[in-house]
């Protein structure tokens, strides 16, 4: 059934593996790319901290590496249980926490800090293809956009959208880092609901994840659209609980069915 019971005005994306990708060259089985981009993250975070002082020595900065990713994994894992979201922030913090580390001198300098963490996943990916021309052609129609993205660093997600040249296109533009909730959670789709006004069948949420995506927004009522060019590892497991209301396995057929979904 293409007809919606009302008109589509607005479109909330998800953003990796919705958007962005390690590229064709690159297989990850993990949604946030960790077993492709933690550990060189890591070591070039510890590579800074030995650059400001803040570590001193070899066996520091491996057993500062090592800390850092076993923290990140555990938040990880505490964040996905619960739904609260442990930024990047806070694993830092804790993985400073030891005789053979000196405290940022500043909030800033810890920002630093957390910066280079992802620089190699920021070199790393890639913009999906197709997904320019999507986005486009819903801000031309003046459909509503909106990101609202699981992760740990909202100023990564702003950095990569700034590099594809996508700023400015999302209204609002929400990162579970920035409030402290992650999807599914009906709170974190608050932002956005809330500053469009919309009724939820004129929503549509497009994500590569049946838990985080379909789930969350289908317990809203919004239009559900899952975005199957790269399997998500996670979704077995909520097929059954999960059922989107439409599939796209690629941004021609997501512009396609959208395209029909605004006729």
């Amino acid at each position: 059934m293409m007809n919606s019971k009302a008109p589509l005005r607005g479109v909330i994306f998800d953003y990796g593996n919705t958007l962005i990708w390690l590229g064709p060259g690159r297989r990850s089985m993990r949604t946030d790319y960790a077993d492709v981009v933690a550990r060189p993250g890591a070591e070039c975070l510890a590579r800074f901290l030995v650059s400001t002082g803040i570590l001193n020595g070899d066996q520091a900065t491996g057993d500062f590496v090592e800390r850092y990713l076993e923290i990140r994994e555990r938040n990880r894992a505490l964040a996905e249980e619960t739904g609260r979201e442990i930024t990047a922030r806070e694993s830092l913090i804790s993985a400073l926490e030891s005789p053979a580390t000196v405290a940022p001198s500043s909030e800033a300098r810890l920002r630093k800090a957390v910066a280079e963490s992802f620089i190699p996943e920021i070199e790393a990916v890639e913009a999906l293809p197709g997904a320019m021309e999507t986005l486009e052609m819903l801000r031309r129609r003046g459909v509503k956009l909106a990101l609202l993205s699981n992760c740990t660093d909202g100023d990564y997600v702003r950095t990569v959208v700034r590099r594809f040249g996508w700023e400015g296109y999302f209204d609002p533009f929400v990162v579970s880092a920035d409030i402290g909730v992650r999807k599914p959670l009906p709170e974190a789709f608050r932002p956005v609901l809330d500053r469009w006004e919309l009724a939820p069948e004129q929503i549509a949420m497009v994500g590569d994840s049946l838990y985080h995506d379909v789930a969350g927004a289908g317990q809203l009522g919004l239009q559900t659209i899952h975005f199957t060019a790269i399997e998500n590892p996670g979704d077995p497991a909520h097929k059954v609980t999960a059922q989107p209301r439409w599939t796209a396995a690629s941004h021609a057929e997501l512009l396609e069915l959208l395209t029909r979904l605004l006729a």
